[in-house]
Formats: C-alpha cells, structure tokens, sequence
C-alpha cells in the first residue's frame, strides 16, 4: 500500500563534502519529535550520508526537497514550510494546510548507511553462509547451489555502496537451501518487516484455511450475501455487483470502479482511506464491467476478504491465524492488527513478519501447503492459487516473469510498497525475498523499487 506523507524529496547519494556537511548541520535544526495527522506522531531526522532530512514514521523514512530556508515540498510539490520563534528555534511545521507542533528535540535515532563500516570499502565485503537456525531453514553455499554467483556478490557490494538505496534485506534460497542472507541499515535477522500489499496473498491463504476448513462451502459462492448481517444497505446495487463470487475477489476480476494505479478510480485506495469503513466503501463501488471479465488491481478486495473470515468465523482474523497459520509454521515473532478504518491509516492493516519467515512461508507454498510434514494449507487450494494467467493474478499472488536473451524466468510474487517483494521461482527450485523502505518510489525516483533491477541484472544472470 501507499503512504503519502505530507512530507518528501532530495537525494544526492555520495561522500560528504564540507558543503554537504554545512548542510547537514542546518538540517539538524529541524530534528524533533512532531504532531502528524490523526493523533499519531512522527520524528524528522537529517541524514549525513545524503544530506537529507527524512520524517520517519513506523520505522519507515520518508525524504523532503528542500527549496529555500525552512521550506521545502512534498511529493505532490505542496509546501512544507517550518515556523521558528523570536530566537529562531524551531516551534512546528504548517502543510496542507494543518499545523503540526514540535512536540520535543528527542527523535529514535535510525541508520542512514547501508553498511557504514563498509560504505566506502565495499570491496572488503566477503561472504558468509547464513547462519543455521533452529528454524526448519537449512543453511548452504552459494557457490555450490549457483553455476555463477559472482552476480550475486557483486549485487551485495552494490547495496553497500548505497547504489540500490534502502534495501533492507536480501535473502535466497536455492535447492532447499539458504545461500544468501544479507542487512542493511540496521536491519536484522530478528526484525520484522512491514509487508504492505506484500501480505495480500498470505491473507488469501489464510481464507483458503477457512474454506479448507468448511466455513465457506466454496470460492464459488456468491460475495455479498456473507455481509448481508454487517451491511444491510450496500450502494450501487446491479445485476452485475450481485454476480460477484468471492474468487472474483482473489483474482481481482471483480468488475467495480477499482484501480489502485489509477488515481481517478473512485475504488484507488488512497480514496478508500478516508472512509470510515474501508470494507463497506469497496463494496459500495459501482460497477464498471462484468465480474470476472478481467483484472484490476485493488486493495479493498483483499480487505474485504480478510472481513469475511472474520465473519464465516465469528471471531478476529488474527486469532483464527494464531492458531491455524501462524503456529503451524511456528512462527512467533511477528505483528499484525486488521482494522480496515482509520485507525490503520499508518499501518494499512499490514503484517510485520522477519525475511527468514517470508522464506519458510514461501517455501510452505512452494511445498504444496506443508511445512514440516504439516498440512497447513491444502494442496488443492495452493494448485488454484498457482494457476494463473501469464502476467495476471491468482488468488491474490502475481505471476511476475522476466525475459532475459531470450529466455523467460516465472515465478510467483507477493509484493510490497517500498520493495517487499517474495517470489517463488518453481522452475529454478529457487525463493528470493527483498524487504525495503523505497516508498512511492514512482513518485520519488520515477522508477520502481531496487528488486525489479536487482534479481533480472544479478540474480538471474548468476543461474544461468
């Protein structure tokens, strides 16, 4: 999902020249702990690599251009534009038109290099087997699982190098084996990871759960007679809305006015954020097409989905998770609060869960369902998931490939604002998981995350 703060944009990557460093020291003028929209807060932090001021908001950075003394501008090019007092300290900042109060000086301090040790002696960098866990995660050589993992290494040294900004992680495994294991600004084996949209298609597997388990008879079933109960009035009603099953929500072919691309979409999710029930304004979308006649990317159908195990159910999705999803993989260390309404306007009802679970998640799907002799999802449900249209959806993961000399590389991908990306490469036995903090990253750089040039330019060159 997206997160535009009132807040962002400068970026000169590169060592500190004694004007850099002039301007870093005015940027710390700013620092502080500050009001934001919603009761909540968020602090801004000046960074020394780039010369930048970042407001950080859940552990996530987001950059300001500065244009002249205490103003600067969004990614939407409104004004940011700070007050100070009679002795110049700075009290708060004015945008669109709120005011937002410097609240206090202290600020949780973030890493702003991606290796600082390293920074400026990438070359130094040297490889490691991951390290083996009690996990169900078997550690192994990346040279003897890839015929040329020079690729790879020199992928890891870019990233230390800041040329592939704020990549948080990378991590591979090949062969059933993990090979590759690497952090980046602060991040570690034992943080969890905002997925934003990247949590998508678990919580299509945690619906499949419910079917698997009999409170739904079939993805067949008609939608909307499930929120019969909770919604006695839902807008916009027509043969067609009424034809809308609960697969044509999983595969995104639900045929309403909902385009998260598309910023006049009356479904964009950015639209959809400032209703009071996220769930009842995507069901109340009018229709633009016959239900299952193509795909049109939305985020209201994986939260209306997630509503609707609660409802066949009769209890919180994060419980009936705990207890059929998350414990089977024994996974612990994790977050996650689905409330589809304002209260997750900075969280997006998204999981937080470490890279090495996205692995052993991935690897469960790649398995047919099991982890560990485990049944935890179906194989019949994982086969539909998996049978998807060639660039197009399944229930609710992506068939993402690449063309490389000729050559096509499919996999199955869950993705993530800001560069989560998961992918599950069946024909090279291979899962490849990035986390990352590039957020709008069409908007802030005019292309799209680190991973999308990262795994066609290295990681796939290193198995050919």
């Amino acid at each position: 999902m997206k997160k535009i703060l009132y807040l962002i944009t400068l970026i000169t990557i590169g060592c500190s020249s004694p004007k850099e460093n002039s301007q870093y020291q005015k940027l710390t003028d700013y620092q502080g702990h500050y009001e934001y929209v919603g009761e909540t807060t968020l602090d801004l932090v000046a960074s020394e690599f780039d010369t930048t001021l970042y407001a950080i908001l859940d552990n996530s950075k987001y950059p300001l251009k500065h244009v002249e003394k205490d103003s600067f501008v969004n990614i939407r090019n409104k004004p940011v534009v700070f007050e100070r007092d009679e002795k110049g300290k700075v009290l708060g900042y004015k945008s669109d038109g709120q005011y937002f109060k410097l609240l206090n000086k202290e600020f949780k301090k973030v890493e702003m290099f991606p290796r600082r040790a390293l920074f400026n002696n990438a070359e130094d960098y040297s490889y490691n087997k991951p390290e083996q866990k009690n996990d169900g995660l078997t550690s192994g050589d990346l040279f003897r699982e890839f015929a040329n993992p020079e690729p790879i290494i020199n992928m890891v040294k870019e990233t230390i190098k800041g040329n592939f900004p704020e990549v948080h992680s990378i991590l591979i495994f090949k062969n059933d084996k993990l090979v590759l294991e690497e952090y980046f600004y602060g991040y570690d084996a034992n943080t969890p990871h905002q997925l934003r949209s990247a949590n998508k298609p678990l919580l299509g597997g945690i619906l499949g759960i419910a079917i698997d388990k009999g409170f739904i008879k079939s993805e067949k079933e008609k939608l909307l007679p499930f929120f019969d109960t909770k919604y006695q009035n839902i807008q916009n009603i027509d043969d067609r809305k009424k034809e809308i099953t609960i697969e044509d929500f999983l595969t995104y072919r639900h045929g309403m006015d909902c385009e998260n691309n598309n910023p006049d979409s009356k479904g964009n999710e950015m639209r959809m954020m400032q209703s009071e029930d996220w769930v009842k304004y995507t069901l109340d979308l009018p229709m633009v097409a016959e239900p299952g006649e193509y795909s049109s990317y939305c985020t209201g159908c994986a939260l209306t989905l997630g509503s609707l195990v609660e409802i066949v159910t009769n209890e919180k999705i994060e419980d009936f998770a705990r207890r059929h999803f998350y414990e089977p993989m024994e996974i612990t260390n994790y977050k996650w609060i689905f409330e589809p309404n304002p209260t997750s306007r900075n969280t997006f009802c998204q999981m937080y869960i470490t890279p090495r679970d996205l692995v052993r998640l991935a690897k469960m799907y790649k398995d047919g369902g099991t982890w560990n002799g485990h049944q935890v999802i179906s194989q019949e449900w994982i086969d539909k998931t998996f049978d998807m249209e060639e660039g197009d959806y399944g229930y609710l993961w992506e068939h993402k490939y690449f063309m490389i000399d000729g050559k096509q590389y499919n996999s199955y991908l869950a993705s993530g604002n800001g560069g989560q990306k998961i992918n599950i490469w069946p024909e090279l036995d291979m899962i490849t998981v990035f986390t990352g903090g590039n957020y709008n990253s069409y908007e802030l750089y005019g292309k799209s995350t680190p991973p999308n040039e990262m795994i066609p330019n290295y990681i796939l060159k290193a198995v050919k």
